[in-house]
């Protein structure tokens, strides 16, 4: 009998060690404890090692129970004795090879522990389990919210909570933006003061404390905040990330106007509603500040209620989230027209018209006015033209009719070189008929004088 125990004993250790004496047979863990957040993924890599001569039937995983011998397994390659807590969640990556890979979904507290791979061959006479395992250590990092919409000027808490086993210590803690590891630098917050993005600088504040609260606050957000964060904590034994993370909307404030009448023209009597909000962001239990003409109004509702409304109301409005006015919204202009000023507005147009139309036709009177004034000098320049002309006919002739008459009393005085004294008598030019003639190289008009007929004289 002692013999027998001798062997079986030396066989178990040939089998179960991985040490010198069972260096044929064994399993390759990650050499530091393997951590995971709550809710997470995790893979357990693994490599076994045995002679070429041992076919592989069978490969099993278990949670803390060394030898595999519970009959309640995490992963069976034949899916037989499955534990409950892990059924759909464990799934067995590699093959009968060198591969042992284990995959676990949706990680539970109840996961951490000690994780070891039993492996079996066809006849089920030789089985080695891969000793002492793999150790889990199962982080917490709990969003309250993992979508928030904050107004841009606002300040937005991104609230968070954080386990880790004992006797773990934390050694420091940060926030990252759009960073799924949490390791890309720089850093929305550091607990160390180290890192520090400057778009964060003197805006992110840690709020929580080295134990359980891991809560963020930024302030005076902007467009360019949207994104994911993800808290990260760094023990003496593990690092992780919290993910995923909480994703941040940023949205505008703005002011929406309806009014009773349909046309736009908003006049006294009417019904008019002013809502401050956004598209996408709830506000319900926020209070706002409205300003008129950048003048703070008392109400702080969302809404703000014209009905009936007056020509006082008449002005620029605008909103904020608790007086922020690094948050205000864009300015609504609200025009009231008055029955007053519609008929000053008619009184004013009428005498607009009446002014406009006599003037035209003032413009046209002295434009008829002066045309007249035209034709008449054209005319009188005409008569004065015809009257002038008359007048040197006239000289003409006269001056014919008295060489005439000078020539004849030379004729009867005879020879002499002395003019007659006999006076040459002008006729009367009424009914004168005046009529061109020539007389040698003079033209002189002839004149008909009642009785009288001038002919035409020699030179």
């Amino acid at each position: 009998m002692g013999l027998q125990y001798a062997l079986n004993f030396w066989i178990l250790a040939v089998v179960f060690l991985p040490g010198a004496l069972g260096s044929e047979y064994g399993a390759e863990y990650s050499r530091n404890p393997l951590c995971a957040i709550r809710s997470s993924t995790v893979v357990i890599p693994c490599s076994s090692k045995y002679p070429d001569s041992f076919k592989v039937e069978t490969v099993m995983w278990c949670q803390d129970d060394e030898y595999c011998d519970k009959m309640l397994y995490v992963s069976h390659s034949s899916n037989t004795h499955i534990s409950a807590e892990y059924r759909d969640r464990a799934e067995y990556l590699g093959n009968k090879e060198k591969n042992c890979t284990l995959q676990i979904k949706n990680i539970t507290d109840k996961d951490a522990g000690v994780y070891t791979v039993r492996f079996m061959n066809k006849d089920n006479k030789v089985r080695w389990s891969g000793r002492p395992g793999m150790t889990l250590i199962v982080y917490d990092v709990h969003y309250s919210e993992r979508n928030l919409c904050a107004v841009r000027g606002s300040t937005v808490l991104i609230q968070c909570e954080y386990g880790y086993p004992e006797p773990h210590k934390v050694d420091s803690r940060m926030w990252s933006h759009n960073d799924v590891d949490c390791t890309g630098k720089p850093y929305v917050c550091h607990s160390n003061n180290t890192n520090i993005s400057a778009e964060y600088t003197g805006r992110a504040e840690f709020m929580g404390n080295n134990t359980r609260n891991c809560t963020l606050q930024i302030k005076n957000i902007r467009e360019t905040d949207a994104g994911e964060y993800r808290f990260r904590f760094i023990t003496n034994r593990c690092e992780k990330c919290g993910g995923p993370g909480v994703i941040l909307q940023v949205d505008e404030l703005k002011v929406v106007m309806t009014s009773s009448r349909a046309n736009g023209t908003i006049r006294e009597g009417d019904s008019v509603n002013l809502t401050c909000g956004t598209d996408s962001c709830p506000l319900n239990q926020s209070e706002f500040t409205w300003f008129k003409d950048n003048q703070t109004l008392p109400e702080t509702q969302s809404t703000l209620h014209f009905s009936p409304i007056s020509y006082h109301h008449t002005g620029k409005y605008s909103c904020a989230l608790n007086g922020r006015k690094v948050a205000v919204s864009n300015e609504v202009n609200i025009i009231v027209e008055n029955h007053f000023n519609t008929i000053i507005i008619f009184t004013v147009v009428g005498i607009l018209l009446i002014v406009l139309i006599g003037a035209v036709v003032i413009f046209i009177f002295m434009k008829r006015i002066n045309s007249l004034n035209v034709d008449k000098i054209k005319e009188g320049t005409k008569k004065r033209e015809d009257k002038d002309l008359r007048s040197d006919s006239e000289k003409q002739a006269e001056s014919a009719i008295y060489a005439n008459c000078m020539d004849s009393s030379k004729e009867k005085s005879g020879t002499s070189n002395r003019y007659s004294e006999q006076s040459c008598d002008l006729p009367d030019y009424g009914n004168v008929n005046i009529q061109e003639r020539v007389y040698g190289n003079v033209n002189i008009e002839l004149t008909e004088y009642d009785n009288v007929n001038i002919k035409e004289m020699a030179e």
